[in-house]
């Protein structure tokens, strides 16, 4: 062997023990899961932003909805590399100019008690790098899609404009505030297991997930990018379908997932206005609570005793602040005071609660999984309504012509790309 190819070797050698021994303790080998047109996935990116997908969507920690999530961020990862390919093919410094914008969006949209969101990432076991890896794939993505059908995002202003004089002109009729999760069957999750994803969302958000940012992690529509809103819709321009299942509904909850050309939707009600005024889903309020802490495992016997005490305690206390002082005696690490919050932006149980709430008056306590609570209103302002802005109108616009065109896209790129995987 002549000394280059010794050299050669030695240098190998090393790229291979230093992979190996930086692995961090626990767990398993970098393997290679999946290639995308050569370039590869290994198992570290896909349990890394599985854990991602998990700690977002909060889903029942169980076999099956970790099998899925994994088959679920494997596809995300294939997606993100044919995206990227595809707009480097167009500008390859497109990648390099948004790393930094990339990052800035992960750290405001994942801050934590002080914590950028990069560092609470970090507590929570994810490597940032991963996440800014999918925000930068989205940034790209968005910039590819208006420069290749440029021609279609030409005719947005006249749309904007035609649909803002529908709206003046319909302002009196009823309209209900909504969002949305389009979930797309793919080839790593068919409609069946779509449908269970579903189920299993609505399980999630019932417990208190956020709905919009599982929207924007899960979600195949433009409104993903908003978290799934829709805004203001008229209810006699939905499908039949979607009327009906938005009348079963109150503030705040779900809908059952419904099925439409190939895509299983979920609708998320979050307010009704009748005659150009807003319902009571829509007042803005400032609250304060008091949590008395519980284990999980808490018995009957003992949720009763710590409803009598808080009921005991409550009683004392005159105003908002009063009651997020015994939230600190009592040691919680809920937050004891929600700030300027639209009243429908709780779930539905605590919506029926808070609406009848008479100002500086405590709940009766509630128990919830993380103890026994009393609420109180500290202050409440009902909105008015206000015709949206342009800057509104044509975001909706926008997301409904993206939507459309970014699914139909990836679909090619996805047909004509060679792709190998494990999962």
């Amino acid at each position: 062997m002549t000394r280059r190819h010794k050299l050669f070797a030695f240098f190998a050698l090393c790229i291979v023990v230093f992979v190996v021994t930086s692995v961090p303790h626990g767990q398993a080998a970098l393997e290679i899961v999946a290639k995308v047109n050569g370039k590869a996935i290994t198992n570290y990116d896909v349990d890394q932003r599985a854990a991602f997908l998990r700690m977002v969507t909060n889903l029942d920690d169980t076999k099956a909805n970790r099998q899925q999530i994994r088959k679920d961020a494997t596809q995300t990862l294939i997606d993100e590399i044919l995206k990227l390919e595809a707009a480097e093919a167009v500008d390859p410094d497109i990648v390099r100019r948004n790393r930094d914008v990339a990052k800035n969006l992960v750290d405001e949209n994942f801050a934590n008690k002080g914590k950028t969101g990069s560092n609470y990432l970090r507590d929570k076991g994810i490597d940032a790098r991963n996440v800014q890896a999918k925000f930068v794939s989205d940034i790209v993505w968005g910039e590819f899609i208006k420069y290749k059908f440029k021609g279609k995002f030409k005719e947005l202003d006249s749309i904007v404009d035609k649909a803002l004089l529908q709206i003046k002109k319909n302002s009196k009729k009823s309209q209900v505030r909504l969002s949305e999760i389009i979930l797309l069957p793919g080839p790593k999750r068919p409609m069946n297991k779509t449908l269970e994803l579903a189920n299993e969302i609505i399980k999630s958000v019932n417990r208190g997930a956020n709905f919009n940012a599982i929207a924007r992690q899960y979600s195949a529509a433009g409104t993903a990018r908003s978290g799934g809103s829709l805004g203001w819709v008229l209810i006699d321009q939905l499908s039949p379908e979607v009327q009906k299942e938005i009348q079963k509904i109150e503030i705040g909850a779900v809908s059952t997932p419904l099925q439409q050309d190939g895509l299983v939707i979920l609708i998320r009600k979050e307010g009704i206005l009748q005659n150009g005024v807003a319902d009571p889903s829509q007042d803005v309020i400032t609250i304060a609570r008091a949590v008395y802490p519980l284990k999980k495992t808490a018995s009957n016997a003992s949720k009763l005793e710590a409803a009598a005490k808080i009921e005991r305690d409550t009683a004392k206390t005159r105003n908002c602040n009063d009651l997020i002082a015994l939230n600190q005696n009592y040691g919680s690490k809920i937050n004891g005071l929600i700030e300027n919050v639209k009243l429908g932006s709780f779930s539905a149980p605590l919506q029926n609660l808070i609406k009848d709430l008479k100002i500086l008056v405590p709940s009766k306590p509630l128990s919830f999984v993380e103890g026994v609570s009393v609420f109180m209103l500290c202050e409440r302002k009902a909105l008015k309504m206000t015709l949206p802005s342009r800057e509104d109108v044509f975001s909706a616009e926008f997301n409904k012509i993206f939507g459309s065109l970014s699914e139909r896209y990836l679909f090619r790129l996805r047909r004509s790309a060679i792709i190998e995987t494990d999962l």
